[in-house]
């Protein structure tokens, strides 16, 4: 089970028993509720950061990006779609079928 508190820490629990496995500060503040896609969990911050990091029992940090708008709104999935609302934007983040065939 992975979560990130309001505080900025991302952790990582055992379902079974709450065990914590890890934790680590990826700094922020977070209103939005984590989301995982593809191995990969997605952090998204007030102050516009994105964190990504593996969907595993160590922490790996697989990216960060930021838009000029804070999200404070959980992102929604469709299908390959991801969809962020950030303060002032909505965005729809999906790899073209030119790009996928790579």
């Amino acid at each position: 089970m992975f979560l990130v508190e309001d505080g900025g820490f991302a952790s990582c629990l055992e379902a079974k028993t709450g065990k914590e496995i890890w934790q680590e500060r990826i700094g922020g503040a977070y209103s939005a509720s984590p989301i995982f896609a593809e191995g990969r969990i997605y952090a998204l911050s007030e102050d516009g950061r994105a964190v990504v990091f593996a969907a595993d029992r160590q922490y790996k940090k697989l990216a960060e990006n930021k838009l000029e708008d804070g999200f404070m709104a959980s992102p929604a999935v469709s299908g390959k779609a991801l969809f962020l609302r950030t303060k002032k934007a909505l965005y729809r983040l999906e790899q073209s079928p030119q790009t996928a065939a790579r």
